[in-house]
């Protein structure tokens, strides 16, 4: 059937030599690998019948005989002693003599071969289009604006532009231009304030002046009223970079109606004496020669007119040398160290902080760097004087250096001992007899302090008084312990002994909440002591002093009927 497979890395081809109504149909193409399997169908017709040959020498042929109206199509194979290669088709032609309503485009040379070359020069002239519809697109009082498009097709190159108008309730055009605009846009100014005027454009070549395109609607010369634009592209910068000594410019454009006013300012503080500002009617420059320090900071741009105002803010970053560091303070002195604390430079110099040098006058060398504000500075010598400053630093330099106020001599200090109680939150603990408790007090003070502790106990009641006596009872009394130990009275304890024993009884078996007490079951005739035990929250207090020996007896006294 000459059909021909040919199968390579990353493609497939299916060759068919001499193609006949047999061979058409839909072929199916299959691409399969591990990872699945893709098909495609292809559709193949063939029309008429075999292809008729012709053998010719040269590369150009002149088909005869062919029916006016009828399409065809040709094919080309190269031959040789091998045989006949593969064939190109044309695409499908009518037999008809060529014409097209449009003009030619530009002629090109496709191919220059030995035997067609010539020098004939064909040269097609026809007239212009008309270009797009004009818009206005900027409008005042005695001007306006007009912008179009080029023509679709030019007929050959467009020499210029006409444009004229009249006044919208006559017709009387007049040209505008007493010259061909070339630019796709024009201003027509000197027009009467208020007035409705019609537009309209045409191209011209050099076969002519094309057809003209209106302006949809009459226009009016009125100042309209616009709130203030400020324009800035898609490459424009907020934040500007400039090495010290060097220029910066910063150019903005704006629009507005009636034309706004452009100020720029410096936040916080005032422009520059160096600074040159160029205004127009649509942009304005800043001009910064010589840059320093100082130039840096946010710059803001004002535009206002009646109908409002913008503002856009710019950041100048001036790559210079830090300003000095804040104040130095001294912390932490000991006999062989001392910790220097300092602020961060006010101008950072438009760059990041590296690090700090801290430099002593006593080495006049440089002592040690930190990238944070403190540094402790170690090996000194006890009671020695030295002077420190510091130096900031950053990718343009070193800064001015900062000095201590006033030298300092190394030496121990002196700090009153103090002890932070904010951490204990419990002033009373309470643990079983024979466990272990912890109470934890941060301590600080130079020389280290010498801490000692001391328990503080409840002091006991007062001595007793016996106040009332009998035969088989005594009343006492007593005072309230002076000192409760941090923790409320909750009773008493009271004993008795017999002034001859060692033996103290206790009295009460439940705790006496008053500072009095009546001791009964007394021994006529027996000597008797008493003494008192507080009782808290923490414990029992130490017993009180013993009262004085009382006898048990009845009072002697005059007895009334």
């Amino acid at each position: 059937m000459n059909i021909e497979i040919t199968t390579a890395i990353g493609y497939s081809t299916l060759f068919i030599r001499d193609a006949i109504r047999e061979h058409r149909g839909v072929y199916t193409v299959e691409a399969k690998n591990a990872s699945g399997t893709k098909r495609e169908d292809i559709t193949i017709r063939v029309q008429g019948t075999a292809p008729i040959e012709d053998k010719c020498e040269a590369c150009t042929y002149t088909a005869l005989k062919l029916i006016k109206g009828n399409e065809y199509q040709f094919r080309v194979s190269a031959v040789n002693k091998f045989g006949v290669g593969r064939p190109l088709e044309s695409d499908p032609v009518i037999a008809q003599i060529p014409y097209s309503k449009l003009p030619p485009h530009s002629a090109q040379i496709s191919t220059v071969l030995p035997s067609c070359l010539s020098n004939d020069i064909f040269l097609f002239l026809a007239l212009p289009d008309a270009p797009g519809t004009p818009e206005p697109t900027n409008v005042t009082g005695d001007s306006i604006t007009l912008t179009w498009a080029r023509p679709e097709s030019d007929g050959m190159e467009i020499i210029g532009y006409i444009i004229e108008m009249c006044k919208a309730d006559l017709e009387a055009w007049q040209k505008v231009n007493a010259e061909t605009v070339i630019a796709t846009k024009y201003t027509v100014v000197d027009l009467e304030a208020g007035e409705h005027y019609k537009f309209r454009v045409s191209a011209v070549n050099a076969a002519g002046r094309g057809e003209s395109c209106e302006v949809p609607a009459s226009v009016q010369t009125v100042d309209r009223l616009s709130a203030p634009e400020i324009d800035i592209d898609a490459n424009f910068k907020q934040t500007h970079i400039v090495r010290a000594g060097a220029s910066i410019r910063l150019f903005i454009a704006f629009s507005g109606r009636p034309v706004p006013t452009a100020v720029w300012s410096k936040a916080d503080v005032n422009l520059s004496l160096r600074a040159d500002i160029q205004t127009t009617d649509s942009f304005s420059t800043l001009t910064v020669e010589e840059c320093n320090r100082n130039d840096a900071g946010k710059y803001v741009f004002t535009v206002e007119n009646n109908s409002g105002s913008k503002s856009i803010t710019f950041t100048v970053k001036v790559l210079d040398t830090p300003g000095p560091p804040g104040p130095i303070t001294f912390k932490d002195v000991t006999r062989t160290s001392i910790t220097l604390m300092w602020d961060a430079p006010i101008l950072d110099g438009g760059s990041r902080i590296h690090h700090y040098v801290v430099e002593k006058r006593e080495a006049s060398r440089r002592t040690g760097q930190t990238k944070q504000l403190t540094f402790t500075v170690e090996g000194l010598v006890e009671n020695t004087e030295y002077e420190f400053r510091v130096k900031a630093k950053n990718d343009a330099g070193y800064s001015e250096p900062r000095e201590a106020f006033s030298s300092v001599i190394v030496k121990e200090p002196q700090i009153e001992p103090t002890a932070d109680l904010s951490d204990i939150s419990r002033q009373l603990i309470t643990c079983k007899a024979g466990s272990t408790f912890t109470i934890d007090i941060p301590i600080s003070g130079r020389p280290a302090p010498k801490v000692t502790w001391k328990l503080e106990e409840m002091s006991p009641p007062s001595r007793p008084e016996v106040y009332s006596v009998s035969a088989s009872a005594m009343a006492i009394r007593w005072e309230e312990p002076y000192h409760d130990g941090g923790s409320k009275v909750i009773g008493y304890w009271v004993e008795k002994k017999e002034r001859n024993t060692i033996l103290w009884v206790k009295e009460n078996k439940v705790p006496c909440c008053e500072c009095n007490y009546k001791v009964t079951g007394l021994v006529e005739g027996l000597e008797y002591q008493f003494r008192t035990y507080a009782l808290n929250a923490a414990g029992v207090s130490k017993a009180s002093e013993a009262s004085r020996p009382v006898v048990a007896q009845n009072p002697v006294g005059k007895y009334y009927f």
